[in-house]
């Protein structure tokens, strides 16, 4: 039985809500999982220098076993950011769970034309910023990447510490096109919703273009689950004011958490929508309507040379926020 990473005494069996209530949440269709990783065989996918050994393997089966009980068949694979900017990972990843997946790059202006093209014709929709310390990308990428994937209507993914959001938000705030924050802004420490660096993220999702994940709230909280005297109290708030903005993501198989006894249960973290005041409404646009035109879910995946540019999977594109109505 797992436990709680940061509260040993909290088990899932604490958070596992009574069979009615989980079918409350798993009446919505199309579940989708906005964030989610695949580790292929090292050796032939290597990880980058000086990354050698960073993770185990973990398989596209081993991923649907744990999903498709959760009424989860939508996926969106994010790249690891330790390959550098090789992406044969995800590209093989795509490959495994089909047309129900669609990938996040870790990407740079080096990348060329052909590579860029591979890419977006796999179902790649958006481009993974991991800025956090130990990461192979910096901000001085950021704003030429972010303005080379706007041909292909990608979106841009940014993690970091929520805690520079302040002094980041012009910065942020001039890149183009459709941003997307992961980890409930991943404020580390965890802030309250009176904070600045709150309310800079506030801000951005005031700009009708920007989205945040919730995912691993763990990450940023040392308390229990629904972690509501941290990054559960913010979630709280972001599900009252920005329901529209709002998708979620299980961070399968939590890279960060080296044991797997410490992972959360899946099936509580689901429920914590629920526990944070999502209602069946805003229930069914964070797990399903969001995501689906977000990352393009909901139009046919289409086959497209590598000489267009265009994105097949995209409906909506550069400052046009996708409708949640």
């Amino acid at each position: 039985m797992a436990t709680n990473k940061l509260n040993p005494k909290a088990t899932d069996a604490d958070w596992t809500h009574t069979k009615r209530e989980r079918n409350q949440l798993y009446s919505v269709a199309n579940i989708t999982d906005c964030h989610m990783h695949l580790i292929g065989p090292q050796q032939k996918f290597p990880f980058s220098q000086g990354n050698q050994d960073k993770f185990s393997q973990w398989s596209a089966t081993e991923y649907l076993q744990l999903a498709k009980p959760l009424g989860i068949e939508r996926y969106v694979v994010t790249q690891t950011p330790f390959y550098g900017t090789d992406n044969s990972n995800l590209l093989y990843s795509l490959q495994q769970l089909g047309g129900s997946a669609r990938g996040i790059a870790v990407v740079d202006s080096s990348i060329g034309e052909a590579q860029y093209q591979q890419l977006n014709a796999a179902g790649v929709v958006g481009a993974n910023f991991y800025l956090m310390p130990g990461g192979e990308l910096d901000w001085s990428c950021l704003a030429p990447t972010n303005e080379r994937i706007q041909d292909l209507c990608w979106q841009t993914q940014l993690q970091f510490n929520g805690r520079e959001l302040e002094q980041r938000l012009a910065q942020i705030s001039s890149l183009q096109g459709t941003l997307v924050i992961d980890h409930v802004g991943k404020f580390q420490p965890s802030v309250s919703t009176a904070d600045a660096c709150f309310k800079a993220l506030c801000k951005l999702l005031d700009s009708g273009r920007c989205y945040v994940k919730l995912s691993a709230p763990y990450e940023s909280s040392d308390n229990q689950m629904p972690y509501l005297q941290q990054a559960g109290s913010l979630a709280r708030f972001l599900i009252r004011e920005y329901p529209d903005f709002l998708v979620w993501g299980s961070n399968w198989p939590h890279l960060g958490l080296n044991q797997r006894a410490h992972w959360p249960d899946t099936s509580a973290a689901m429920n914590c929508i629920s526990d944070w005041g999502g209602d069946e409404q805003t229930q069914q646009k964070i797990f399903t309507t969001t995501p689906g035109q977000l990352f393009g879910f909901d139009r046919h995946l289409l086959k497209q040379p590598l000489n267009q540019s265009a994105n097949p999977h995209r409906e909506h594109c550069n400052d046009q926020p996708p409708s949640t109505s």
